[in-house]
């Protein structure tokens, strides 16, 4: 039994404590708080119904007012407040923080704090927990990893994310190497989501999935803390395992390989700049460079030609709902030379004849010479209708050494390109840059002066006495929420 993979995790979460964190991972923390914070705050808006509806069911049900519904003027169970404050994370699709496969950041902050407040935990304990949640979703998943982006049509931020929440809820309910054990297994026996969502045009089941992994994995962690048992090993082979279900394949070495020397929160990929599939962004980037340069209007452009990498394709070719169909958001990009948050809520193609006809003349490739590149790479190709072409190829920005380290990518040779001219990376946001983003989100919810006193809190997350404290700030008077 010690020298199983998951008794070793367990045993590594029992003992994990702030102190055992590099500045660089308290850094990084903060950064993705705060950046979800702003995801959150814009999630909360009614227009998303998805989090307007479960913050209703919420309400409806009730339970001890216990933890803060985000952007609402209750309080309500941890459950409860964790699946709609769970869904609010990734309702707007405007979240970084992603790790691996995962929008790691749109399960495991709503899970942190909506537990956090409930136990009155500090800045640090809420740190330790934000990073030992990603920790486990990230080792777990590798384990996992069939080299696909979404394993057997399951979606893996939903999937990982269950092991995530519950490892940081785990954390902040102090569970010891037994009951971690436990709440992994039961996390593990509930933990799903299918990727059936790209069919969903309202958009809700989407981050239906994210709040369910948000909602289970914290219900794992509670039950274990009261003395429920679990499989033993979820981690480790065996009967019917995770690997089985989710992967075909298994690579157990990856649980925990480095621990304790690598912290997974220092490895995420960056932040959005649009609120839109990450898959997408690339070309958004590479299209709007070129309108720009090019000074292009709609009506002279006859083809868009999206190339990317061919795992990537059927997440986001001509999906039924807007966040996840690159030929709409790239026709979107084109007229408009902006992707904001109503462009998923309201279908432009319908409003809007240049969107809908150049809708239709934007092509999707998956491009094996992409591969090269890495996942959310693209290159775009522009024809006019007077013959010229112009073309660019952007790879996503890697996070800033100050904030994060940069995720696993081959580098390119001198001059190698999938397409004519070098390739470039994207630029990835500034600390500045960041925080005005999360002022201009959190400003549609709050006022401007309570967005402010959030981000001196967070930027001295460490030294914060009481989350709850900080969960107060979110909330917004009921008869104002709708």
């Amino acid at each position: 039994m010690a020298e199983r993979h998951t008794d070793r995790l367990a045993a590594y979460a029992a003992a994990f404590e702030f102190a055992q964190l590099p500045p660089e991972a308290t850094l990084a923390a903060k950064i993705i708080v705060l950046d979800t914070l702003g995801a959150l705050l814009l999630g909360s808006l009614p227009k998303y119904s998805a989090s307007r509806l479960t913050g209703d069911l919420a309400r409806t049900l009730g339970g001890v007012p216990e933890c803060t519904v985000i952007g609402r003027g209750f309080k309500t169970s941890v459950a409860n407040a964790a699946l709609a404050n769970g869904v609010m994370g990734y309702a707007a699709d405007i979240e970084g923080g992603g790790v691996w496969r995962q929008h790691a950041a749109a399960v495991l902050v709503p899970a942190a704090l909506t537990v956090a407040e409930r136990e009155r935990a500090d800045g640090r304990r809420l740190i330790g927990a934000l990073a030992l949640g990603y920790d486990v979703a990230a080792r777990i998943d590798r384990a996992c990893d069939p080299k696909t982006p979404y394993p057997h049509s399951f979606h893996p931020s939903a999937v990982f994310g269950h092991f995530g929440a519950a490892a940081a809820a785990g954390h902040l309910l102090a569970l010891d190497q037994t009951q971690f054990v436990n709440a992994l297994g039961l996390a593990g026996v509930n933990a799903g989501g299918l990727i059936a969502w790209v069919n969903d045009p309202t958009e809700d089941s989407r981050p239906y999935v994210i709040g369910m992994a948000a909602h289970c994995g914290v219900l794992a962690a509670l039950l274990a803390k009261m003395g429920m048992g679990g499989p033993l090993g979820i981690a480790d082979d065996g009967k019917y395992t995770i690997y089985d279900a989710f992967s075909g394949a298994m690579h157990l070495e990856e649980v925990t390989r480095d621990l304790g020397e690598v912290f997974w929160i220092t490895r995420h990929g960056g932040f959005k700049r649009y609120p839109c599939c990450g898959d997408i962004h690339s070309g958004i980037d590479a299209l709007l460079s070129i309108v720009a340069k090019h000074a292009l209007r709609p009506e002279e452009i006859e083809e868009i030609v999206h190339r990317v990498h061919p795992a990537r394709v059927a997440v986001i070719d001509d999906n039924p709902l807007k966040s996840h169909c690159a030929q709409y958001i790239m026709a979107v990009a084109a007229v408009r030379c902006a992707i904001d948050s109503d462009t998923v809520l309201t279908d432009l193609r319908l409003t809007d004849p240049a969107v809908c006809d150049l809708a239709a003349r934007v092509r999707l490739i998956g491009d094996p010479a992409i591969e090269v590149l890495g996942a959310g790479s693209a290159t775009v190709e522009v024809r006019t209708r007077d013959g010229r072409t112009f073309r660019e190829t952007v790879m996503p920005a890697h996070p800033r050494p100050e904030s994060a380290q940069a995720p696993d990518r081959r580098p390119l040779a001198t001059g190698e390109s999938p397409s004519e001219g070098p390739a470039r990376e994207a630029q990835p946001l500034t600390r500045a840059e960041l925080e005005e983003k999360f002022l201009q989100l959190a400003a549609l919810r709050i006022s401007r002066e309570r967005a402010e006193r959030l981000l001196a809190l967070i930027n001295a997350l460490e030294e914060l006495d009481d989350t709850a404290r900080l969960m107060g700030l979110l909330a917004v008077p009921e008869e104002d929420a709708r």
